[in-house]
């Protein structure tokens, strides 16, 4: 019986089966509709595009689990991507020290959301809101609209491969898989979780509701530096407006996965946003306007919020059918 058990634990989900079946069904339409789709070499950079959404919308489902947004997560990937550029070649630093001071802007970034949100007891909305703002001047101020080159150290570190696999596939896998660990599988993950899931419940039962809140900001908040450090490489270069758009992104696929595959999977977030990159990629490669892409987003967006919605109230209705039903038994 426990063989049969461990067994089925193994086999994939019905949920991943049907994001297979899509993606499949993508590659189909979209390979008949252009034929360069389906070549090895588009999948692959799709994969590599795919990579870096997750990684930053694994951000946004650590602080979504905890119950609150983080609307500057793409702005502060951004943010650290320059400020690395800026340590670089303004300040004539070292790559790593570059990277680790970068990564310490991003941290603060999330440590100022949390204390705001945590403490002071302000709405996240309001505060991420707030400080996507101050991070657009601050970039302005100290860049001076300036852009950076990452040069060759950075610039291997997410263009190259390690046993021909691309750094910027394992570097994304890793962290996926770690948050997914730590959510998943410890009691931190866990009591977070529960937090955001029951506040009121949580402070009843003992759980340190601030410090989780403010923890999930933080880790959000190092997520995004690293996003920005491998994008910073990926690209090469760093602008005043990196970051810009990122949100809605990351949004959409945290929502959708969280939806589809519970509150917080790592490999559903992989599934969904290697999904929703193989539409966007297809929609843009058929020529069609950039706007269609947006409304597909959207919509995907919308829908997954009406189904989460659509399953709490159908959990809802169902509890209060099997109390009513326990009453009349005793009764």
């Amino acid at each position: 019986m426990k063989r049969e058990l461990s067994w089925k634990k193994l086999l994939p989900s019905p949920q991943t089966l049907s994001f297979v079946g899509l993606m499949l069904l993508c590659l189909l339409v979209f390979g008949l509709l252009k034929p360069a789709y389906a070549t090895l070499d588009n999948l692959y950079s799709i994969v590599l595009s795919a990579c870096l959404s997750a990684v930053l919308a694994a951000g946004m489902g650590v602080v979504i689990s905890a119950g609150g947004f983080d609307l500057c997560i793409g702005h502060t990937a951004g943010f650290a991507a320059l400020m690395c550029g800026y340590f670089l070649r303004t300040a004539g630093m070292d790559p790593y020290p570059s990277i680790l001071l970068a990564l310490a802007c991003a941290l603060a970034i999330g440590a100022v959301n949390g204390f705001l949100v945590a403490w002071m007891g302000i709405s996240s909305f309001i505060v991420t809101l707030g400080m996507q703002f101050v991070l657009v001047g601050v970039r302005q101020w100290i860049t001076a609209g300036n852009s950076y080159r990452s040069g060759n150290t950075i610039k291997a570190l997410a263009q190259g491969n390690a046993l021909g696999i691309s750094n910027l596939i394992l570097i994304s896998a890793l962290v996926l898989a770690l948050v997914g660990f730590i959510m998943q599988k410890t009691s931190f993950g866990r009591r977070m979780q529960f937090t955001g899931s029951n506040i009121i419940a949580s402070d009843y039962i003992g759980i340190p509701v601030r410090r989780y809140t403010f923890l999930a900001f933080l880790l959000s908040g190092a997520i995004a530096g690293v996003v920005g450090i491998l994008q910073f490489g990926k690209l090469t270069s760093a602008t005043i407006n990196m970051g810009d758009g990122w949100l809605f992104n990351a949004m959409t696929i945290a929502v959708f996965s969280g939806v589809i595959f519970g509150r917080f999977k790592g490999h559903g977030i992989a599934l969904v946003a290697l999904l929703i990159t193989m539409i966007t990629t297809g929609i843009n490669m058929l020529g069609v306007s950039s706007a269609w892409t947006n409304f597909v987003l959207g919509l995907i967006l919308l829908l997954s919020l009406f189904a989460g919605k659509y399953v709490q109230l159908t959990h809802v209705h169902l509890r209060k059918g099997r109390t009513s039903h326990g009453r009349e038994k005793t009764v």
